[in-house]
């Protein structure tokens, strides 16, 4: 038997039945309990036994570790009445995930389980990418989510003693070179580090974040959960990052959903990452060319020009 996929105490391996599945759980088992991990402390259940627990119809697994999605028709020992779905380590399972990326990636894999054909699964994405790079979707379905959490807003100078990001950042963009205000420390705050002491980065949405706070709302600045989404900005503009240096405005974060109304979404790159990542575990796992999923519907194919 080929494994095709192994996770902690569980393998995966291609067996034609059910029926044949429990008969070589048996044979295994009775050649692992009689000859490699006797009972030799005479217990009432060998310490040691394989369980048969579910039959997959069909099993998709990622060319990347953890990443799977099926149908079981067996769990247990009970059929089951209709195919239950699971998948593992895709995106799609993340409530912070965009609208647009989840159904993309669900329609995808289930294609994918479904056995569709390469160009059927390359039609479908292509057509699934034009969609976004054109903007013909709503902000809504394309927007993420995140939450604040009280250490992703805070550093720390090497003393221990913590800062709000945006404290440091009003302070740094004024006096570049401020110190800790601890007596004792005579550090520079532009070296502070995050809580857990590693370099503190702000991209994506929290890019976004401190872009309101800065320029959208500043009177009521966003402290909890928002939605955020790439954005194209006019190229002047810009964010004062943590240590108060001017960065280009990338994206964007709101409240609400109806703050999106005056920003337009950079559907470029919205395309590469709420569809072209969101595909590639599948394609890579098949050896397929993600290449022709990014075909402008503009452009004509070969056989077309004839």
């Amino acid at each position: 038997m080929k494994v095709v996929y192994a996770h902690t105490d569980s393998l995966y391996v291609p067996i034609p039945s059910i029926e044949k599945a429990e008969e070589i759980q048996e044979i295994l088992n009775k050649h692992i309990q009689d000859n490699i991990f006797p009972n030799v402390m005479d217990l009432d259940e060998h310490p040691m036994d394989l369980e048969f627990e579910k039959y997959y119809s069909v099993l998709g697994v990622g060319a990347t570790k953890n990443k799977n999605a099926g149908l079981i028709t067996w769990k247990d020992g009970v059929y089951l009445n209709e195919p239950e779905f699971v998948c593992t380590g895709f995106a799609l399972k993340r409530i912070a995930e965009s609208t647009i990326g989840k159904e993309t990636q669900r329609k995808v894999i289930d294609m994918w389980i479904g056995q569709k054909t390469e160009d059927e699964i390359v039609d479908y994405c292509c057509r699934r990418y034009n969609k976004v790079s054109h903007g013909r979707v709503a902000k809504t379905d394309i927007v993420k989510r995140s939450r604040v959490k009280a250490d992703r807003m805070t550093v720390q100078c090497g003393c221990k003693k913590k800062y709000d990001i945006t404290y440091v950042s009003n302070l740094l963009s004024i006096l570049p070179d401020a110190y800790c205000e601890d007596d004792k420390c005579k550090k520079r705050l532009k070296n502070c580090t995050t809580v857990e002491g590693k370099r503190p980065t702000f991209g994506g949405g929290f890019a976004g974040l401190l872009y309101y706070n800065e320029h959208v709302n500043p009177k009521n600045k966003l402290t909890d959960s928002f939605y955020h989404m790439a954005c194209s900005f006019k190229s002047h503009e810009t964010y004062t990052d943590w240590n108060g240096m001017k960065k280009p405005a990338r994206y964007i974060a709101v409240r609400e959903h109806d703050e999106l109304v005056n920003f337009e979404p950079d559907w470029g790159k919205l395309s590469q990452s709420e569809v072209v990542q969101k595909i590639r575990p599948i394609f890579a796992a098949m050896g397929w060319d993600i290449a022709k999923v990014q075909l402008d519907e503009t452009q004509k194919k070969l056989g077309e020009w004839f």
